[in-house]
Parts: C-alpha cells; sequence; structure tokens
C-alpha cells in the first residue's frame, strides 16, 4: 500500500473523535483502499475494494464482522468440515474476502484462495490485545475503520477499568476447566485474560492435553475455579468429588461458569475479562 493511503487508512483507525461517535467515510475526498494488513499467515492480506461477501471461519471471525456491521455481507460456510470438503463450499460461496480463525488449516485456506482468488486474513488470536489488533485489521479490510475502532476501544476501555480495580489485589492462583478437566495453557487467549483480570494458571505454559489429572491439581490447590464449558463441572460436584472436594477453590465457593462464546477471540472477550475478574476477586466488586 503507497505510504500516503497508508497514513490515511491509519488515520482514520485510530484518531479520537469528540462525541466518540462518527460516520464511516464515504464519498471522493476520502480514500481507503487499497488496503495491506499482516494478519498472522505467512504473507499479508491485500484488498482493493471493500469485499461484498465475506466468508468466516471460525466463531470470533464471524462474531467480529457481525460486531462491525457486516452481517450483510456474510457469506456462511460449514466450517466444520476439513479439506475438500470445506474449500468446495467456500468455492461455491464466491468470497472476495475470507476471515479465518487461526486454528483453520493453512493448506485449506491455500486451496481455498486458489480456488476463488479471495483474498485471505488470519486472525491474530493469542491475547486481547491481539483481538483488539485484529478488529482493526478487519475494519481496514472491510471499509469499518471507524466502527472497528470504537469496538476495539470498548475493550481496551474494559481492561484498564479492570486494572484500576484490582490495583493491589493479590494474583490468585486458578484453575480454568473446559470440560471433563481438560483445561488451556496460560500462553494463550484465556490465559491472558486469567492475567489481566489478577491471576495465575496453575496449569503452567503448556498443559497437556485430555483431563488434567486430579491429584496434581490437589497438590496444586487452585484458589479460584473457572469453568468455561456447557458440561463443565458444577460446585455440587467439585464437593462430592474426593479429589478435588479439599482444594481451596471448591472450599471456598471461589467457582464460577463463563460462557464459552465470551472466550471465543472476538467482540465479546472483554464481558469474559469482567466475568472471570468477579470470579478471582468477588470482594473487589462487592
Amino acid at each position: 500500500m503507497r505510504p500516503a493511503l497508508a497514513a490515511t487508512a491509519l488515520a482514520l483507525l485510530f484518531a479520537g473523535t469528540a462525541c466518540g461517535q462518527r460516520s464511516e467515510p464515504t464519498g471522493p475526498a476520502v480514500r481507503v483502499f487499497p488496503v495491506t494488513v499482516q494478519g498472522v499467515a505467512e504473507g499479508p492480506t491485500v484488498v482493493a475494494k471493500a469485499p461484498q461477501r465475506i466468508v468466516p471461519l471460525g466463531p470470533g471471525p464471524r462474531q467480529i464482522l457481525r460486531a462491525l456491521g457486516l452481517g450483510n455481507r456474510i457469506v456462511t460456510v460449514d466450517d466444520s468440515l476439513v479439506g475438500l470438503p470445506l474449500v468446495g463450499q467456500i468455492r461455491k460461496a464466491h468470497p472476495d474476502l475470507i476471515v479465518a480463525s487461526s486454528s483453520a488449516d493453512p493448506l485449506d485456506l491455500a486451496r481455498a484462495r486458489s480456488a476463488t482468488h479471495a483474498a485471505v486474513y488470519v486472525t491474530p488470536e493469542s491475547s486481547l490485545a491481539d483481538i483488539e489488533r485484529g478488529i482493526g485489521d478487519i475494519g481496514l479490510l472491510t471499509g469499518r475503520p471507524v466502527v472497528a475502532r470504537q469496538v476495539a476501544a470498548g475493550i481496551e476501555s474494559t481492561r484498564n477499568r479492570i486494572a484500576a480495580k484490582l490495583s493491589g489485589s493479590p494474583v490468585v492462583r486458578t484453575f480454568v476447566d473446559l470440560g471433563d478437566f481438560a483445561t488451556v495453557g496460560s500462553r494463550g487467549l484465556i490465559g491472558d485474560i486469567v492475567s489481566d483480570a489478577r491471576g495465575s494458571d496453575v496449569a503452567g505454559p503448556s498443559p497437556e492435553q485430555g483431563p488434567f489429572p486430579l491429584k496434581r491439581l490437589a497438590q496444586l490447590d487452585p484458589k479460584a475455579y473457572v469453568v468455561v464449558s456447557t458440561n463443565g463441572p458444577t460446585l455440587t460436584q467439585l464437593r462430592a468429588n474426593r479429589l478435588t472436594k479439599k482444594l481451596a477453590a471448591v472450599r471456598s465457593g471461589r467457582f464460577g461458569v463463563v460462557p464459552a462464546r465470551l472466550v471465543q477471540p472476538g467482540p465479546n472477550v472483554g464481558k469474559a475479562l469482567v466475568t472471570i475478574a468477579h470470579i478471582l476477586h468477588p470482594d473487589a466488586f462487592s
């Protein structure tokens, strides 16, 4: 992208307004396109004009596009498919932009790009800052930089508010249960949310897949227990389990459930942060 155009696009994304609202740029006075951004794919994403048919792959991209008011441009495919069946659905959708989660198979994306000649953007998703950056990138790619700035600013405002609220609060040792005692490490979006909520993930950076060993969990003795699942254990069930009933989190009742949709890499991560902060530090919000 030429330097002047890049400067214009970035100014539209980050410039504030006195009332916090601003209509999207239109007409010949402001040129947003062409736009080049770098997601987490190997190469940059380049679009010459506002895409009209956008295929999202993953719940995070879908949430972001809807938050930017682009629901009418979404072309839905069954992204639970993989390989050629998925590529076939994308080809039939005739997209001019594919917005994919970082969990999407790079080979599938390469095949879809080759079959459709659509631009492909892969969202960064490993931290709250990544989510904000991805929202900004998608706003630029779709001609919605001002709305994207507002959505990202909302997340940042929530982070600042929680940081101020919990300033001086102790870091709480926390276990995150994704269901059936499976967990995630601290190196990821959920781990980053827990960290912003003044928590420390006891599972460490890279826990093994599958159920976390309950004897090991008892040794780690987390002070808070966060469930991110529709089929995770209840506090009553944890208190009935001989291996978990003595956990400090279970005995004190510092337990809570976060709806899975909130921790998807999209615009709801601020709500996830607020929910987890309340679970970890109930006294700070009483």
